[in-house]
């Protein structure tokens, strides 16, 4: 069976071209000499960039027509600047505010989806705006309205480590520009969106469920956790592994061989809230010993396998609802390898009632309206793929908040995205593989206001309501799969099979 080793999260960049992003067609293409620098508009903040390439973009939103210009990343020390004008048409005046508002990467970096971010898949990392030091974004746009909405944007982030960067534009897809040194008004730049008080990268993590929902993997680097649901492994109460959780068990050790040849396991046991501290603590413990022993037998000498319990004092889901107490009961375990995805689908992808179409556009009807979906592209890149994809309402003028999500707060695997983006984002949107749904790269944004850990994903977060007639562009990045062709499932949604990868350009 082939597999696809996912290590490293390495994604290479590659310049986009129309088969996988944004260059409008007038535009150089990849291998195109670079084109003179143009000067930023008058409105321009921080003064006008120097020469270089400018990838163009053009794409129809929502009820505008959008183009803009991306200017070269300039870096000085820890710090980049990404410049870009546009401009925008539209029969609706309320249209283009909401442009200006993507386009200008406002937003909080923990709660708000629509900010512009700089992401290397390469080196495995995403670069948020950075903060200045009354914890805004810094960021600022300028623009001027007639009957075409014209302005230009300015936005600071860490430096990126390599000699291009990818820029995710949420609704219009992503462009890689070239990393360069800074001009001579950097300084300027920086100065405008009101100093930096802070600017960081987060690790990508890449994230899978298995389709029994007992079992889920992540990686960060080439630290590899499974996730086993201790409601599958054990009765209320219990630490006794029933025959069905012995071959959970089994199972996970077979892929944990696939996915490491050795070293060091540590299997964890938590327990939610329920009764007290110390029998929690004394039940994880207990837990942990009854996974860790099955474990032993199914690893062989080749590895270590230790086990702990730490009760009730790492939840990972929020609250005391039995959602949230059924995900903190768990038995987690660590290692150090490459998370593997069991690529060929040799048995029957789990069923759906959702509409379905082979490699073509698929309508979905809400209670709002009907909408149709087509895959614009697929894109292989070093250890993942991006996805492209394109939303039209085809009918139906009520606000329909949710219409890309089945229900609200529904979320696969235990990823914490927030409110606003689990009603209305991308994250359920999958790449189904043998025995498991691959979800798209996220990473870890901060912390809420009770301190539990919030993540975003790399890709749309708020895939936003629209109006008849009107479209969007839908961009996710996942784990490469190995596949030749590949199913895009949206749980209870839709589901698009056989979709053609493309590879990357050579040498890009």
């Amino acid at each position: 069976m082939r597999r696809a080793v996912l290590t490293a999260l390495a994604v290479g960049l590659v310049t986009v071209s129309a088969g996988c992003g944004l260059v409008r067609p007038d535009a150089p293409g990849p291998t195109a000499e670079p084109s003179a620098g143009a000067s930023a508009s008058p409105t321009s903040p921080g003064g006008s960039p120097p020469p270089g390439e400018v990838v163009s973009v053009d794409r129809a939103w929502h009820g505008a027509q959008v183009g803009f210009d991306v200017h070269p990343v300039e870096v000085d020390g820890d710090l980049a600047v990404l410049r870009y004008e546009f401009d925008a048409t539209s029969a609706d005046p309320t249209e283009l505010s909401t442009v200006v508002l993507t386009l200008g990467g406002l937003g909080d970096t923990v709660t708000d989806g629509r900010g512009v971010r700089l992401f290397d898949t390469e080196q495995g990392v995403v670069h948020p705006v950075a903060q200045t030091s009354g914890e805004q974004p810094a960021a600022a746009i300028d623009w001027t309205a007639d009957d075409v909405l014209r302005g230009s944007a300015v936005a600071v982030f860490a430096a990126p480590a390599n000699d291009a960067v990818d820029v995710l534009f949420p609704g219009f897809g992503t462009v890689t520009v070239p990393v360069v040194a800074a001009g001579a008004d950097f300084e300027d730049a920086v100065a405008r969106v009101g100093g930096v008080d802070h600017a960081g990268t987060r690790k990508l993590r890449a994230f899978t469920r298995g389709y029994d929902a007992g079992s889920a993997t992540s990686a960060e680097d080439d630290d590899v956790t499974v996730t086993l649901a201790s409601d599958v492994l054990f009765a209320s109460d219990e630490h006794t592994l029933s025959r069905k959780a012995r071959g959970v068990v089994d199972r996970a050790a077979a892929s944990i061989r696939k996915q490491a040849d050795s070293g060091e396991v540590q299997v964890v046991g938590h327990t939610d809230d329920v009764d007290t501290d110390s029998y929690n603590q004394a039940l994880s413990e207990r837990r942990a010993r009854s996974v860790a022993v099955r474990l032993r037998a199914g690893l062989g000498d080749d590895f270590t396998v230790s086990e702990e319990g730490r009760g009730e004092s790492e939840p990972i889901a929020e609250g005391t609802s039995p959602e949230a107490r059924a995900a903190n009961r768990r038995v987690e375990i660590h290692f150090q390898g490459s998370l593997v995805v069991e690529a060929d689908v040799e048995s029957d992808l789990p069923g759906t009632d959702a509409p379905t179409a082979e490699d073509g556009p698929v309508t979905i009807t809400t209670e709002g309206g009907s909408y149709r979906i087509a895959v614009e592209s697929m894109v292989r890149r070093p250890g993942a793929i991006v996805g492209t994809l394109e939303a039209e309402r085809t009918s139906g003028d009520s606000i329909d908040p949710a219409w890309f999500l089945p229900a609200f707060l529904e979320q696969v695997g235990d990823r914490r995205f927030g409110a606003l983006g689990e009603l209305a984002g991308a994250h359920n949107l999958s790449l189904l593989g043998a025995q498991e749904r691959v979800l798209p790269f996220d990473y870890v944004a901060g912390k809420n206001s009770t301190g539990f850990v919030v993540r975003r994903m790399l890709g749309d977060e708020e895939v936003e309501p629209l109006g008849q007639g009107q479209t969007t562009l839908i961009t996710v990045v996942w784990p490469d799969t190995g596949q030749d062709t590949v199913t895009v499932d949206a749980p209870d949604r839709f589901r698009i099979t056989g979709v053609p990868v493309t590879d990357a350009p050579a040498g890009d």
